[in-house]
């Protein structure tokens, strides 16, 4: 539950009044409190802290946003560009390491769908001695970005951002192109008709 209260252009010690009172009405959550000076943000700031709760701030361009977690164990983390940029690298990991355990039976496939000459795909045969190794490694990534969607990314108390937002989405696309990717070797045979 996320909770916000304006304190904007309130006098001290009212801003911190007010916060008290909206913590002792919640059980859990996160309470916001928009304040827009500085002594104001300091006394929530340092009240919340004092109380024992995570305290997190966000300034913007006239106010500051204070947000105060109240009955979570965890620490609040945003879910900014660096997390977002990791995602879809491992991701991408995940889908060049199928696409190359696949490589031994790429080539019809190719032609089948786009018309590429398999002749031009003769080089791909290198990787197949390692697509035991690809597999291994797309199955590892895959395995790990499910295993932190759910101990980390599920358990956060506000989620932001659209990779946070859609990440069982976007994981869920990826994961079904890794398997069909992974298993086009065995069922191939069975498409293409020999």
């Amino acid at each position: 539950m996320v909770k916000r209260i304006d304190c904007k252009n309130l006098a001290c010690p009212e801003p911190v009044l007010r916060t008290k009172d909206a913590l002792e009405e919640m059980d859990e959550g996160i309470l916001e409190v928009e304040v827009n000076s500085f002594s104001s943000i300091q006394n929530v700031k340092r009240f919340a802290q004092n109380q024992g709760y995570y305290v997190d701030e966000k300034k913007y361009s006239k106010s500051t946003v204070i947000r105060i977690v109240k009955g979570y164990e965890c620490e609040l983390e945003d879910f900014n560009y660096k997390n977002d940029k990791s995602f879809w690298t491992l991701i991408l990991g995940a889908v060049v390491t199928a696409v190359l355990a696949s490589t031994c039976c790429l080539g019809p496939l190719l032609f089948l769908m786009f018309g590429v000459s398999v002749g031009s795909l003769s080089f791909l045969h290198i990787f197949a001695p390692y697509r035991s190794y690809f597999t291994v490694i797309a199955l590892v990534i895959i395995a790990y970005l499910w295993w932190h969607y759910f101990f980390k990314i599920r358990k956060r108390p506000v989620c932001e951002g659209s990779i946070c937002k859609n990440y069982v989405k976007y994981l869920s696309i990826g994961t079904f192109f890794v398997f069909v990717m992974l298993t086009y070797p065995y069922w191939a045979q069975y498409l293409l008709g020999d």
